[in-house]
């Protein structure tokens, strides 16, 4: 049972190319039935991990990293056609720079509550992004790339101040 959220966390890795050929494929729906599973598979891999007392910080660090491998994979897919979605790739990016240098400097991380908000919505922003590929609810797109890139921002200042109170601590 101490497995299983690292294998669910890296489930989400190897999705990635065949959401991608699914996508190219013109299986959308299919391809956002298997975004929306691995998406569930980022609060599953948690609960999971909790609820058997198998938390370890190669679990925390293997989420972390397939969330952003995840997250970029699908953007870079999608952003072929919606340019605007560039944006929440490139304040990933900032959070993933921001993130390193303070592990970098201290050997901690912390994973911060809005972050695991940003994340389902970025996830939320990805599967509408392949919806308006198909059907078009641009409007949508936009609330959700603008309400992700909020939030994105936040993180930033979020985890500035996280890493900063985790170099004072050490």
């Amino acid at each position: 049972m101490k497995h299983i959220p690292n294998i669910l966390t890296s489930l989400r890795i190897i999705s990635v190319p065949f959401i991608v050929y699914l996508f190219i494929a013109n299986h959308i729906w299919i391809t956002i039935l298997l975004i929306i599973l691995m998406a569930v598979t980022d609060l599953l891999d948690g609960f999971i991990a909790r609820k058997f007392n198998a938390v370890s910080e190669l679990g925390a660090k293997l989420d972390a990293v397939c969330d952003k491998v995840f997250s970029a994979g699908l953007i870079l897919t999608i952003a072929t056609k919606f340019h605007n979605l560039f944006i929440i790739l490139a304040l990933e990016f900032i959070i993933t720079v921001i993130n390193l240098f303070f592990y970098s400097k201290i050997r901690k991380s912390k994973t911060l509550f809005i972050g695991k908000v940003k994340t389902w919505f970025l996830f939320a922003t990805v599967t509408v992004g392949f919806i308006v590929y198909f059907h078009d609810v641009m409007t949508l797109l936009n609330i959700f790339i603008i309400m992700t890139s909020i939030l994105q921002v936040i993180c930033i200042f979020a985890y500035i101040k996280s890493g900063i109170n985790l170099t004072t601590k050490s």
